[in-house]
């Protein structure tokens, strides 16, 4: 490019009163969530609450060759990993041994 080109500049220098009369508008806070519950509940909405969290660290594998693959509906699989932590099972596998073992025990074979 060449040098000789000069580049159109823009002189506010008589405009600054005009600016000072700007000023940056009040953070507003936002509004309360209240009415919207209220309303929701009225409407019988409910809240989606987050699954567990499940701490896939103490789920690893040991011997263990065999895998078995059902398909079954998501809650069913949710119910069956919630149970099984809240009986204190390791691993997926105790805790079908346990089922079986519970299911024969009462004569269900």
């Amino acid at each position: 490019m060449s040098d000789d080109r000069k580049r159109g500049g823009l002189d506010m220098t008589g405009d600054t009163a005009e600016f000072t009369a700007f000023k940056p508008r009040p953070s507003v806070a936002p509004d309360s969530l209240e009415p919207a519950r209220q309303s929701a509940d009225a409407s019988g909405f409910t809240a989606r609450h987050a699954k567990p969290q499940i701490d896939g660290r103490k789920l690893r594998a040991s011997r263990r060759t065999a895998q078995l693959n059902i398909a079954v509906h998501p809650d069913t699989k949710d119910r069956f990993w919630f149970l099984a932590h809240a009986t204190g099972a390791n691993s997926g596998e105790e805790f079908l041994q346990r089922l079986l073992d519970g299911f024969v025990g009462k004569g269900g074979e």
